[in-house]
């Protein structure tokens, strides 16, 4: 069974079956955020890499639409943090990702500005990661980033997985800060579980419940008393974490089904007792 992390869903739901990644009880999912970006670069399927062989159960990753309405891999709206593209398009400031086509951003460099090994590396489409994950028994995490330049991501998102069940299916889940932007996804594709972001209110879960499954808070929003009305929500409880021991202990101590971080490594080394690597 494959267990996802970060913020995946619940055991049983509304006569909904189990998702193939998710925990048994006392199982504690470690997520690799943006593929497990302390020790590879961000948002790459090299940096996935490393983190299944750090131990990780699953890479998030971010969503972001081009020019031409295709689904990459980036965390930004902007290309300028993670590749060369100042470099290689100078003129075309602010380089926002919807700005730039396909082709255009497959000629950026997306792993030299992290280090001279990863010299090469390139934006990755949805696609490529469906396809080099999908089979691979690695989790997705997959967090859609809805930004004005692109309106109908959703949409386009939820072709790409319809087209695409075969690989991921059991294996993938959505999250997002728009809390209701994913029912357009849900409608499309209702097998794939969606986890909310932020710190929603149980008044504003109660909105939702019909198609989310959880939901995913920064470690400093992480409370007993939360963790047990979202488990009478028959809702599991993600916790975006950094490396720091003393933190992941206290989250582990509060009962949380999963810890997103960037240093998986860390994280599988006080995990594994809990549910097992």
């Amino acid at each position: 069974m494959y267990r996802l992390l970060g913020a995946i869903v619940i055991a049983t739901v509304a006569g909904l079956a189990t998702p193939a990644w998710a925990a048994a009880p006392g199982n504690i999912e470690v997520i690799a955020h943006r593929g497990g970006s302390v020790n590879a670069p961000e948002n790459t399927l090299a940096a996935c890499a490393l983190a299944r062989a750090q131990q990780a159960d699953a890479c998030e990753f971010d969503i972001q639409q081009t020019k031409d309405h295709q689904l990459v891999l980036m965390h930004d709206e902007t290309l300028s943090r993670t590749t060369d593209v100042e470099q290689v398009f100078p003129g075309r400031s602010p380089w926002h990702v919807a700005d730039f086509t396909l082709a255009e951003i497959r000629r950026l460099d997306a792993g030299a500005w992290f280090s001279s090994r990863y010299r090469g590396e390139r934006v990755p489409t949805l696609r490529e990661a469906l396809d080099q994950l999908g089979g691979s028994g690695t989790g997705l995490l997959l967090e859609v980033k809805h930004s004005p330049r692109s309106p109908d991501i959703d949409q386009q998102v939820a072709a790409v997985l319809q087209e695409t069940r075969d690989q991921w299916r059991g294996n993938l889940v959505l999250q997002t800060f728009d809390w209701r932007a994913l029912r357009v996804v849900h409608d499309q594709v209702p097998e794939v579980p969606i986890v909310l972001l932020g710190n929603p209110s149980l008044e504003q879960l109660r909105g939702v419940a019909d198609y989310v499954r959880g939901v995913t808070l920064s470690q400093r929003l992480v409370t007993e008393e939360y963790i047990k009305e979202l488990r009478r929500k028959h809702m599991r409880v993600y916790a975006i974490a950094g490396g720091r021991r003393p933190v992941i202990r206290r989250l582990m101590g509060y009962g949380v089904d999963g810890i997103l971080t960037s240093n998986p490594e860390r994280v599988a080394e006080l995990t594994w007792w809990r549910g097992g690597r």
